[in-house]
């Protein structure tokens, strides 16, 4: 009995470790055989823990310019910091980038705009509750002189 108390009381401090860690980096999940890698939804419409890699590739050669291994399930705000490391390394003073709608994001298209990097990539497209494609935040547009 006192063995099993023992193993119990190990297992204990081992979770409460792991709890510790999640409260001092501010995360919400944490991977025990792999610490970068985090759950992500993957084609087959399950989660797995896995990686997000972000590459860059060259229009003429098809060449990887550069990559970057992150652990966010989304591409969200890294067009921009790709997109300027692979300028920077093609030493390019007019650039031109085209990426998928998950990497639609207004201050990124922004920066890019004032780094000299033309941007190609659709609108993300946001639905709502209704399923009503017309009713969608993006057919709407605020009239600044009637409030609405």
């Amino acid at each position: 009995m006192q063995k099993r108390i023992a193993q119990l009381k190990e297992r204990k401090a081992k979770y409460q470790s792991y709890q510790d860690n999640l409260k001092k980096t501010n995360t919400n999940e944490l991977s025990t055989t792999d610490p970068d890698a985090r759950l992500m939804a993957n084609n087959n419409n399950s989660v797995e823990v896995s990686y997000n890699v972000q590459t860059s590739v060259d229009a003429q050669h098809k060449l990887i310019v550069d990559f970057k291994v992150i652990n966010k399930p989304n591409d969200l705000g890294q067009l921009a910091p790709l997109a300027l490391r692979s300028k920077k390394i093609l030493g390019n003073e007019k650039f031109t980038v085209l990426a998928d709608k998950g990497y639609y994001h207004a201050r990124n298209l922004v920066y890019c705009n004032k780094k000299n990097i033309t941007t190609y990539l659709t609108k993300q497209v946001y639905s709502n509750g209704s399923g009503d494609k017309d009713f969608y935040p993006d057919k709407f547009s605020y009239d600044k002189e009637n409030d609405c």
